[in-house]
């Protein structure tokens, strides 16, 4: 059975209520704002209304951290609350000052969180991934790594650009969830 054909121009993001606010992050406590969108993913009919917070911490090189707050009631779609994406500061080269996070993969088995993809895999990425290839690199050019990592593939995006870090969402967890996608090792 083919794949449905998502798009990311199709998730339409509105700003809502912003408001000072704190919350942990790794066990620690971090302070700042969050900001509220309501969000349509008009790429179905139906189960399409979303609200994303998006936490934007009070120091500037802390993660910006993005999650759904409510999600359509579809049982696949049932704890995405509990997950987020994170988007840390580009500190090397061209993407100096843009945002980047991980590619992660909701996993869909259930055994983990998420499923961090390498560079290596980048073609075997679901056809929605098309329009992001060119702000697609790998962890090591875009920031100094000491772990494992370095050959993780990244999205980089405007570190203002909270509507582009919502659709990510929707590209590596939402998505991935519904099509029930697994990339082969």
């Amino acid at each position: 059975m083919p794949r449905k054909t998502y798009s990311l121009e199709k998730v339409l993001v509105a700003g809502g209520e912003r408001r000072a606010a704190t919350w942990t992050f790794g066990g620690s406590p971090v302070s700042g704002v969050e900001q509220t969108y309501t969000v349509t993913d008009t790429n179905f009919l139906t189960n399409n209304q979303w609200e994303f917070i998006v936490r934007l911490p009070r120091t500037s090189g802390d993660r910006i951290e993005v999650r759904p707050r409510t999600t359509p009631a579809v049982k696949v779609w049932a704890e995405l609350p509990d997950r987020s994406l994170t988007f840390m500061r580009a500190t090397r080269g061209a993407a100096r000052g843009k945002r980047y996070c991980l590619v992660a993969l909701a996993d869909v088995t259930g055994e983990r969180s998420r499923s961090v993809v390498r560079a290596d895999q980048r073609d075997s990425l679901p056809r929605w991934f098309g329009p992001l290839r060119t702000r697609m690199r790998t962890k090591h050019v875009v920031k100094p790594t000491r772990g494992t990592d370095g050959d993780s593939l990244v999205v980089l995006v405007t570190a203002d650009d909270y509507a582009s870090m919502i659709r990510l969402f929707f590209a590596t967890k939402v998505w991935i969830l519904k099509e029930h996608i697994q990339l082969t090792s």
